[in-house]
């Protein structure tokens, strides 16, 4: 089996014979149903093969398309006029770089259809040259926009450049209300959802399926398919890998599988990450080898959220998600928009989000620890015996190592009450990356234990405290009776207190307990 590694063109999948989820079904009914929409999804998720999937279609390329759902389904194969503008490939960080992409699509699209010398605006160009292509060809065009909205993210922290990035897009995508007798079809796909930043005000009739239950599976792959489609490779693999078919399933379930788009809709895998998992025969976190997207980062840098409800939930609600306003606030769309969180359940009126699968939950982890310190793989060492010191449940050697890590990152933020925080954001990932279930402020009845995490032989409850002393917190530890509210069965109870220091920004003293 031939598997599309890295190829988002419909074209060259099919004609290089490699191995195709069919959902021309899905794309026929969006065409049949509708005339604009937009459409997010997390990167490396297949929105580029869907859009080329589209410009096939609207291209009237009927033999590609031999033996697929959509054969039996089409019956005019009308070639169109198609317009494909694809942000995918540069970065629009620097002054006038969006313009020089821009203005070169629009140049390709006028040597094809005509120019006019009073069309000097971006907005005016394009209108015209949809306007000629309709003329011209006597029918209706269709846009396509791949990654429309990475000009902005690209730009989240620069609110100069962003603003005049913004203002190109919004001349763009004005023109779709303004030419809408000349336009069939209008796609665009992005990782966010730009709902209030105003580059559609002059566009207001877009359709947005993120949310969709219809196309919740229009990219990605299914459980059904991926049963379907790669059986026999499955097979293979659990051979490889000594393990029954069904251990294979599950394993691969639990690395890829765990996006929902809507509240009711099916488990979908991460396509990039399981097509190379099969392709390699090997269980890797290939997503997060391709990168954290840097605006990412720097919303959790300047916020510094309590990482440790990621892990146990967090609610939201659907405006919450669907809206990414400039990025630097919603910090939860940002999550969830990326791929980093999903739909795990809907109580009627809040989304629970949390990690969809492994793959994400220990890539962020590691991702955030380099990121953080700054580092890279400088702290690998500094954290294997760390998971060497909690395994053999070295208290002293735990301590001494987290104070020794500590002391290599630096506080961005030097506001105390951020920098406790930062402070327990860094403990929670330390022990978390040591493959430990840890949890920040665990409720229990009378108050919240600060840390807490078991290993095989010691459940550790962890009391901090800012500028005050480690004896304080630990008597803390003992006044809420912490200890006795812990189901612990044989389990050493580990008492610790802990002395945050703003002004060395580290541990500055410990007692064990």
């Amino acid at each position: 089996m031939k598997f599309p590694i890295g190829i988002q063109t419909f074209e060259k999948i099919i004609e290089g014979g490699y191995v195709y989820v069919d959902k021309t079904d899905l794309v026929y009914k969006l065409v049949s149903s509708g005339e604009y929409y937009v459409f997010s999804r997390p990167r490396r998720f297949g929105k580029s093969l869907l859009t080329t999937t589209l410009e096939a279609y609207f291209l009237g390329q009927k033999e590609l398309f031999k033996g697929l759902a959509i054969d039996s389904l089409e019956t005019e194969w009308i070639e169109y006029p198609v317009f494909h503008l694809d942000f995918s490939g540069d970065k629009y960080v620097k002054e006038n770089e969006l313009d020089s992409v821009v203005n070169l699509f629009l140049e390709k699209c006028e040597s094809k259809y005509g120019s006019n010398a009073s069309e000097v605006t971006f907005g005016s160009r394009f209108q015209g040259v949809i306007q000629r292509a309709y003329e011209k060809t006597g029918k209706k065009v269709v846009i396509l926009i791949d990654e429309y909205d990475k000009p902005l993210t690209d730009t989240i922290g620069n609110s100069e450049i962003q603003d005049a990035n913004r203002s190109v897009l919004q001349s763009l995508y004005g023109v779709f209300k303004n030419a809408d007798k000349c336009i069939k079809f209008t796609f665009l796909t992005g990782v966010t959802r730009y709902g209030k930043l105003g580059i559609f005000s002059a566009a207001n009739n877009l359709q947005d399926i993120s949310t969709s239950k219809k196309y919740a599976s229009i990219c990605g792959i299914s459980e059904n398919e991926l049963r379907t489609c790669f059986d026999d490779e499955i097979k293979k693999f659990a051979e490889d890998d000594n393990v029954s078919v069904d251990e294979m399933y599950g394993l691969l379930k639990k690395k890829y599988d765990g996006y929902h788009f809507s509240e009711k809709s099916e488990d979908i895998y991460n396509p990039f990450s399981l097509l190379n998992a099969l392709s390699e025969k090997q269980l890797r976190n290939y997503w997060f080898a391709t990168g954290t997207p840097t605006y990412l980062v720097k919303i959790l840098k300047k916020n510094e959220p309590d990482l440790s409800k990621l892990e146990n939930g967090i609610l939201a609600t659907l405006e919450n998600i669907a809206t990414f306003g400039n990025g630097e606030e919603n910090i939860v769309a940002a999550l969830y928009q990326s791929g980093y969180l999903t739909i795990k359940d809907f109580n009627g009126k809040f989304y629970r989000l949390g990690f969809p699968n492994e793959e994400v939950q220990d890539g962020f982890i590691q991702c955030l620890l380099a990121e953080y310190s700054g580092k890279g793989g400088l702290l690998d060492n500094d954290l294997q015996d760390l998971y060497e010191k909690i395994n053999n449940d070295d208290v002293e050697g735990i301590l001494l190592r987290i104070k020794h890590i500590i002391g290599q990152i630096p506080f961005e933020n030097n506001e105390p009450n951020m920098m406790e925080i930062h402070f327990r954001n860094m403990l929670y990932l330390m022990i978390r990356f040591t493959g430990q279930n840890v949890f920040v402020e665990y409720p229990v009845l009378g108050g919240r234990i600060d840390v807490f995490f078991e290993t095989n032989n010691c459940v550790y409850i962890i009391e901090c405290k800012r500028d005050e002393s480690a004896e304080i917190a630990l008597a803390q530890i003992d006044e809420k009776r912490y200890a006795k509210k812990i189901s612990a069965s044989d389990k050493k109870i580990v008492k610790i207190g802990v002395n945050f220091s703003t002004k060395e920004k580290n541990i500055a003293e410990w007692v064990v307990g």
